[in-house]
């Protein structure tokens, strides 16, 4: 196998090939200098150690691929590597030399065999239609190269999903890189936390930094943080509190409770109301799903729950001009605009109309393929383009989006997906006998459960910073799945 090959050339007992390596690196190091600055030639030396480093362990390039999209690194500080009619960014490396890898061990390793799951055809069908819908686009020149080429690269990252289910073989691959993926939510967590105290003025994430406004009112001295970690912070959130009351109590649950207060306050700091409602709605599932199993627990998470509001509280009533009052002020009424129809007369929803009234007659007339990835659906319009916005291939309802791009073909695709993934996980979760793996699999179900909720008003199925975590979280799932539960099962 290629893996063993790899294990038995890399024995610190082989000396002829360490010798080889170490001069033929020297070599080409001394080549590279000459020939390109001294970053390059670093970045390129870190890319090949991190790439040999992925070769042995494929999760490494998962996290990798988290790093760059869904974390706090700023996307317009990553080097690009020219290609054609576009770039490559460092994540797509990663999951192009990935997939390679997949189909390179298929070819060499008699024994590494594809695995197949039910969630491959539908996924292949979205993607796919995707890809189609934008070629044509492209050929008929109603999307130019470079916008299909981006927007392509962006619902590429769904098949991070293949990569987590034909490389993630080993329990040990498969904690590393849910430890992983926790790591990083924690430090966005904290990251956000440090944004808000130091405000919009001193830029520490990218991504909206920007002063709270809603319905019209500026609170100064709030600011909303949305970065591109912001989708780690949902999955941690959710995950987190299903696996605090599956797992029996424990000392060490003290600081998971501090994790999950910590992912808590930067979920509020999103000010994200369609995060806010859909993580509210999934909780609520969760309850009804444990009303027996975990209600002990249940009650124990909403003790912890009354006695941080009620500390909030205190602080609030003592200290009405501090910035812990001000923030839960206004989430308060931030909050308060869902209720009541309020939520529909916000501006920011009002935009979403005048979007229906030109992208609902292009569906009606392109029902089949859509008008493919990238390609503007309507003209130019002050309600909704501005200054340094153009906004005609913006869509903001997910849902409409996947229509509107890829027609009833694509959109029946990721139905398809969705709720074969939906029904696998809340139908098995109970059947893997370590309950924490099997909240994982109740919290990966839920956080989707949440993003489909989320899409309707955010779209999500588009974005770089959600579409690897999509792929990721599905894949595990069939991870676990496939190690914890009978076949005959499943």
């Amino acid at each position: 196998m290629l893996s063993q090959r790899v294990r038995q050339l890399s024995r610190p007992d082989n000396l002829p090939f360490h010798l080889a390596v170490a001069a033929s690196a020297g070599l080409l190091l001394g080549v590279a200098s000459l020939w390109f600055s001294p970053l390059w030639t670093l970045i390129a030396l870190a890319g090949a150690g991190l790439a040999f480093a992925s070769l042995k362990r494929p999760e490494i390039a998962l996290l990798g691929i988290l790093i760059a999209t869904s974390s706090i690194v700023f996307e317009d500080r990553l080097p690009l590597i020219p290609i054609g009619i576009g770039s490559l960014h460092i994540p797509d490396v990663f999951l192009l030399a990935s997939l390679g890898l997949i189909i390179l061990r298929w070819l060499v390793e008699p024994d590494f065999k594809i695995v197949r799951t039910p969630l491959d055809c539908p996924l292949l069908i979205f993607y796919g239609v995707a890809l189609l819908s934008t070629l044509r686009a492209i050929f008929q020149s109603s999307v130019e190269a470079q916008t299909g080429v981006r927007a392509i690269r962006i619902v590429s990252y769904y098949l991070t999903f293949f990569i987590v289910t034909n490389l993630v073989r080993q329990d040990r691959q498969r904690r590393f890189l849910l430890r992983g993926l926790f790591f990083l939510a924690n430090i966005v967590a904290v990251a956000m936390v440090i944004q808000f105290l130091l405000g919009k003025s001193v830029p520490v994430l990218p991504g909206r930094v920007e002063t709270l406004l809603t319905q019209g009112t500026r609170y100064g001295g709030i600011t909303r943080i949305l970065p591109p970690g912001q989708s780690l912070i949902l999955v941690a959130f959710i995950v987190t509190s299903v696996t605090l009351i599956l797992d029996r109590f424990r000392p060490i649950d003290m600081l998971r409770i501090l994790q999950w207060s910590l992912l808590g306050l930067a979920l509020v700091l999103t000010f994200s109301r369609a995060s806010w409602m859909g993580t509210t709605l999934a909780l609520f599932l969760l309850a009804y799903l444990l009303r027996r199993q975990g209600g002990q627990r249940l009650v124990g998470l909403g003790l912890v729950v009354t006695f941080l509001a009620a500390m909030i509280l205190l602080v609030v009533l003592a200290r009405p001009e501090s910035q812990v009052a001000r923030l839960a002020s206004s989430s308060i009424e931030r909050l308060s605009t869902v209720m009541g129809g309020k939520l529909f007369m916000d501006s920011s929803f009002r935009w979403r109309y005048a979007e229906y009234e030109y992208a609902l007659p292009q569906v009606v007339s392109h029902p089949l393929l859509g008008l493919g990835l990238g390609a503007r659906y309507r003209p130019f319009d002050a309600r909704l383009d501005y200054e340094f916005f153009d906004g005609r291939a913006y869509v903001h309802n997910g849902h409409l989006w996947v229509l509107l791009k890829t027609g009833l073909l694509g959109y029946g695709g990721l139905l398809w997906l969705s709720l074969a993934f939906l029904i696998r996980g809340f139908k098995y979760w109970r059947g893997v006998p370590d309950p924490t793996v099997g909240g994982v699999i109740l919290g990966f179900t839920l956080t989707y459960s949440t993003v489909l909720i989320a899409a309707v008003v955010s779209p999500v199925f588009r974005e770089w910073f959600w579409t690897p975590v999509i792929g990721l979280m599905m894949g595990l799932n069939e991870v676990i799945l496939r190690d914890s539960v009978p076949r005959e099962v499943t």
